[in-house]
């Protein structure tokens, strides 16, 4: 850096009340770049978990969708088998018919009775088995809604976090811009370089 001239008292053609305003204004605009920069990252945390919440959202539909299927799938299994049940016992009953048993006692009518109650627990069977899928996807669908919620609430908080951040770092620089505006150094005579502060090699000018 350019010593400052004895005769004019500037350095680079700036006075010395020039170079503070130079500082000052530097320093907002390094404190304006920080405050944005931490607003975007928690806006941009937040979208990224919003579209992870709407990814939940939609694997919520998906599982309640499957529910309604599974039920389905088991009520028409369930009609099939009742249909397989009626032509099972009427081919019982023929077949007792062409050989001249007597259907509704004895022997034939516990055969028939226990064909009927096998495909009868078959068809509660299947229709217990699509409750219990129909279940789990309900279960599914609440467990992944439920996170949607929570990423949404934890992008809403990373977006206020980001905010808050933003607005800490304006009231942190503007104090201390305040403060240095303020309070006069041990030295009136002599101007710090905001440079050289920062660059870890501070240095200083003499006023003649």
């Amino acid at each position: 850096m350019c010593p400052p001239d004895p005769v004019s008292g500037t350095v680079l053609g700036l006075s010395m009340a020039q170079w503070g305003a130079v500082s000052a204004g530097l320093s907002v605009v390094s404190m304006g770049l920080t405050a944005v920069g931490q607003a975007q990252q928690g806006k941009a945390q937040q979208d990224a978990l919003n579209r992870q919440a709407q990814a939940a959202e939609f694997n919520a539909k998906v599982a309640e969708n499957n529910a309604i299927l599974s039920r389905q799938a088991a009520e028409a299994d369930a009609d099939t088998i009742d249909r397989q049940r009626r032509i099972a016992l009427s081919k019982q009953a023929v077949g007792f018919a062409g050989s001249n048993v007597v259907i509704n006692e004895g022997s034939t009518l516990e055969v028939l009775g226990d064909t009927a109650a096998e495909f009868e627990l078959d068809r509660l069977n299947r229709l217990h088995q699509g409750q219990v899928q129909s279940n789990a996807q309900r279960i599914q669908a609440t467990l992944d809604r439920d996170n949607a919620q929570g990423l949404l609430a934890q992008g809403s908080a990373a977006a206020s976090a980001g905010r808050s951040a933003a607005f800490g770092t304006v009231l942190a620089g503007g104090a201390k811009l305040a403060g240095g505006l303020s309070s006069p150094s041990s030295n009136p005579n002599q101007l710090t370089s905001v440079f050289g502060s920062e660059g870890g090699t501070s240095f200083a000018f003499d006023r003649p």
